[in-house]
């Protein structure tokens, strides 16, 4: 690891690691930043140190909302459990979502059938993938699984997010009970609106 990098935990911004490009050179600066971010973050957390950066998207709301900052931990995938949101690497992009299951044999049939529809003809055997340790996914958003997860994949935990300058701990009960209550309210005003539409026709 390169001794620039001697603290134990760093902020990661997709533009960083160019310095002050030219107006001119702006889009290929700032693909070349963009295809740095991934394997910046990917070599830290390999070598034991923590990240943080501002988390794009919604495939995690309302537990993550979009630019909220995430700190990220290494963790051995052995030590992950259903629940907990990883980061991941898939076609080269980053990737935090929830584990919604853990294969680790053949005796985990839950999710065979899933397992199943992503493996290659020529691949290995559906009993041969799952000796290996998958990762069975999804966004909280999000209604389908994600493709199945190798544990090579695996980058790091989720540990902690910023949101309006506090630190949020995304298992605490505190955070859980608001993502619920979001969730709900969020249904009754799609029902409410419907049945006040429906009303009016």
């Amino acid at each position: 690891m390169n001794r620039l990098f001697h603290r134990a935990n760093y902020r990661v911004s997709a533009s960083g690691g160019l310095k002050n490009p030219s107006f001119e050179d702006w889009p290929s600066a700032a693909k070349q930043s963009e295809a740095m971010f991934p394997e910046l973050v990917t070599d830290l957390l390999k070598g034991g140190y923590k990240v943080s950066f501002n988390a794009p998207g919604h495939s995690m709301y309302p537990t993550i909302m979009a630019n909220e900052t995430v700190v990220v931990g290494p963790v051995e995938p052995s030590a992950i459990h259903k629940g907990d949101i990883v980061l991941f690497r898939s076609n080269g992009s980053l990737v935090a979502h929830r584990v919604m299951g853990v294969v680790k044999d053949d005796k985990a049939n839950e999710y065979s059938t899933l397992l199943k529809s992503f493996c290659l003809d020529e691949g290995p055997s559906a009993s041969e993938s799952v000796q290996s340790l998958f990762f069975i996914l999804r966004g909280d958003a999000a209604r389908t699984f994600d493709e199945p997860v190798t544990s090579e994949q695996v980058l790091g935990k989720v540990i902690s997010l910023e949101r309006n300058g506090k630190i949020i701990n995304p298992y605490g009960l505190k955070h859980k009970l608001a993502c619920w209550a979001h969730r709900w309210a969020a249904r009754l005003k799609r029902y409410l609106f419907f049945f006040y539409n429906h009303k009016r026709m």
